[in-house]
């Protein structure tokens, strides 16, 4: 269950926040669950994806951090990961380990990028 948390928070816990737009890494981030959300005055702001190893995943209508992916590395990370969650001959399992091991490339990938 994700609890309520402010940016301020977050930036406290946090080196590495990578900041995503709303939906552009939905198929990537489609096994990992958020364990925090910020508000502000019209409701939802941002959901927060604790990575490990001090990073996290900032996507929604207001996301902030300290690093931002460009659009083209989002979108070869997001290719890929369609490609792996909608390959139908791949059990439920399979699907989930190379999501998550596609994740951690793209966070290194990101990361050293910076």
């Amino acid at each position: 269950m994700k609890f309520k948390t402010t940016q301020k928070a977050i930036r406290a816990n946090y080196n590495k926040i990578i900041c995503v737009p709303y939906c552009g890494l939905q198929t990537l981030l489609n096994y990992e669950t958020p364990v925090a959300y910020t508000v502000r005055r019209e409701g939802w702001a941002a959901d927060i994806y604790d990575m490990g190893g001090g990073v996290a995943i900032v996507t929604g209508y207001a996301p902030f951090g300290n690093i931002r992916p460009s659009y083209e590395l989002r979108e070869r990370y997001e290719t890929q990961a369609e490609k792996i969650r909608y390959d139908y001959s791949l059990s439920y399992e399979q699907q989930r380990e190379s999501l998550k091991s596609l994740a951690r490339d793209f966070i290194k990938g990101v990361c050293n990028h910076e």
